[in-house]
């Protein structure tokens, strides 16, 4: 399988934007696309693992209420099950991240 990840760019004016890459058996990509000053609210990945590549723009990614990491373009970012993510658009041009989420068995 190949994907070209600049023909699934789509950005919306009011909110974030996703666009879904591959959904496999135990694992899923989709492209979060966020203009400036747009967030992905906080949300929790109980059952999943967390992998994230910036493609383009700079943007701030708040694990867990308490760390912020800057997300830099061809970066990857590893966050394990459990965790929850905020991610914030905080350059002055369109934020890419290509999100993979990988399920874990919780025992």
């Amino acid at each position: 399988m190949q994907i070209v990840l600049k023909d699934l760019v789509e950005y919306n004016d009011d909110r974030f934007a996703v666009k879904s890459v591959f959904k496999g058996a135990q694992s899923e990509a989709i492209l979060l696309m966020l203009n400036p000053n747009q967030e992905l609210p906080a949300h929790p990945h109980e059952r999943f693992e967390v992998v994230l590549v910036p493609q383009e723009g700079h943007g701030t990614m708040t694990v867990n209420g308490t760390k912020d990491v800057d997300l830099v373009p061809r970066t990857l970012y590893y966050e394990p099950a459990g965790s929850s993510i905020r991610i914030v658009n905080t350059g002055d041009i369109p934020l890419q991240v290509l999100i993979t989420l990988i399920r874990v068995e919780r025992t």
